[in-house]
Formats: structure tokens, C-alpha cells, sequence
């Protein structure tokens, strides 16, 4: 299995845990297998239904991974806009978990600012 293959299982899966598939370098590495053999960006789909999780953790990956799917897709921040995730991270931003909230804040900033390479 390729480290693709155990992401999207583990997306699927819907049990999300911290580790090297959650990563800024694997995330950019693979960005192009998120539109998916259909090219129906269903992973996307599916990190975006996790935000209704009911575990914290889950809902803080899932916003981790779609922000950066934002930040490194070729127009992944519409794409990310298109498909409702701006509106389901934007009310997680008050969420009770801190983790959650940081993870959403961080999220809506890399699907709002267009160029992010200029952001330190």
C-alpha cells in the first residue's frame, strides 16, 4: 500500500489520528490524487463531512487537510469555497476545543488569503 492508499483509508475510515499523512509535505506531495479517479474530489468530500464528527480530533485534521488542500491545489480555495467547506470551518472557529478552533481559524485563513507565500 502506498502512503496515498493508507491516507484515503484512514479518510474513509473516518478514525483521523495525527502523524506523518497529516503533514504540510505529504499533503503538497499528493495534492493531485485528491481529485480522485473520477476527478470528483471525493476525499475532499469526505474530510468536509468530517467536521460534523463527533470527535475533536477528527474535526481538527479533517480542517488541517482541507487547508492545505486550499493552500497547495491550483484553485483549491474555490474549490474548497464550492463545495461548502468555508462555511462548515467557520463555525467550528468558536468551538469549545482549542484545537479545533486554532485548526479552523488556520484553515479559514489559507482558503481566504490568496497569496499565501507572502504570510510569515
Amino acid at each position: 500500500m502506498s502512503r496515498w492508499d493508507v491516507y484515503e483509508g484512514e479518510v474513509e475510515s473516518g478514525h483521523l489520528s495525527w502523524g506523518v499523512v497529516h503533514t504540510e509535505n505529504f499533503i503538497r506531495e499528493n495534492i493531485s490524487s485528491f481529485e480522485g479517479k473520477n476527478g470528483d474530489f471525493a476525499i475532499l468530500k469526505v474530510l468536509i463531512s468530517l467536521l460534523a464528527h463527533h470527535d475533536d480530533d477528527v474535526k481538527a485534521i479533517a480542517c488541517f487537510d482541507i487547508g492545505e488542500f486550499a493552500r497547495h491545489y491550483p484553485n483549491g480555495r474555490s474549490i474548497t469555497k464550492r463545495l461548502g467547506a468555508k462555511d462548515f470551518v467557520m463555525s467550528l472557529i468558536e468551538h469549545e476545543n482549542s484545537d479545533v478552533q486554532q485548526q479552523a481559524l488556520s484553515c479559514i485563513s489559507k482558503i481566504m488569503v490568496q497569496n499565501w507565500e507572502y504570510v510569515n
